[in-house]
């Protein structure tokens, strides 16, 4: 049986660098003093999500570069896979994109946010391309916040890819300002929920990670194959949680028994009349 510990962190809603570099340096040291092999950090946790309240300045490609390049260091002195969130400018706009650093500090690629919230279409742009990652003796992918809420399709995609863990960084805040009290609680935003079905219908481990703050509308968690809660934060809390993983459970069962054969290929496209 092959086990892997993996962390997931909470750093605060930060609007500028100058507050966000710290906040994920201290992340990644408190995964390596929890023996983590993999850390997931919020998305564009650098430099903070630009639909917050706070206005978040514009940032030259020097500023993030300079950025990243502080969080390669502290993974390396951390020995911890580290998986990033930021933003990229292109020339038509900003992607949120997600960095994974090895445990040696290089830099092992990145995935951007193909599918962005409608909400998000005034600050950012959709970037294309879906890659899998193996690190730290794991295979795992990305899927950015609307993504593993809203888009099935691109978790099963990585998991049939061979994927046993997806991480879900993400920017979740409540509707009323208020704080969940019970992972997925009824009351709750749905996220929760959508995730631990995008684990239970793949049979494979999802680790999200959400900016902590006193509306933090979904937890930062690490969700096994069979839909239960692994372990997760305190709601609104700032900090970094670990689990140890089976990697022999995040079997992909249910994913690889999709048959597209028996069910696309053979919709019956007719419309009768009543």
């Amino acid at each position: 049986m092959s086990t892997i510990r993996i962390a997931v962190a909470s750093t605060p809603l930060t609007a500028s660098l100058e507050e966000a570099v710290p906040a994920a340096v201290a992340a990644v040291e408190q995964a390596g003093r929890l023996d983590a092999r993999i850390v997931g950090l919020p998305e564009t946790g650098l430099p903070g999500h630009r639909s917050q309240a706070r206005v978040v300045p514009e940032l030259p490609k020097d500023a993030l570069d300079d950025a990243l390049r502080e969080i390669a260091q502290a993974a390396r002195r951390a020995r911890v896979v580290t998986i990033v969130g930021t933003e990229r400018p292109m020339p038509a706009g900003r992607e949120i994109l997600a960095v994974v650093f090895g445990a040696d500090g290089t830099r092992l690629g990145e995935q951007s946010k193909t599918q962005i919230d409608p909400t998000e279409e005034p600050h950012y742009i959709s970037g294309t391309g879906r890659r899998l990652f193996a690190a730290a003796g794991v295979t795992f992918g990305i899927a950015i916040c609307h993504e593993a809420f809203r888009y099935p399709e691109i978790v099963r995609t990585l998991v049939l890819g061979g994927a046993q863990v997806i991480f879900a960084p993400h920017f979740v805040t409540t509707d009323d300002g208020s704080l969940p009290v019970r992972w997925c609680d009824a009351s709750n935003p749905y996220h929760e929920k959508a995730l631990l079905c995008r684990a239970l219908e793949n049979t494979v481990y999802v680790a999200a990670s959400n900016a902590a703050g006193p509306d933090q509308g979904s937890a930062t968690c690490i969700i096994a194959p069979d839909g239960t809660l692994g372990t997760s934060l305190a709601y609104g809390a700032v900090g970094v949680v670990a689990a140890d993983i089976q990697l022999d459970q995040a079997d992909r069962l249910l994913a690889l028994r999709w048959a597209p054969e028996r069910n696309i290929q053979a919709v019956d496209r007719t419309v009768g009349s009543a």
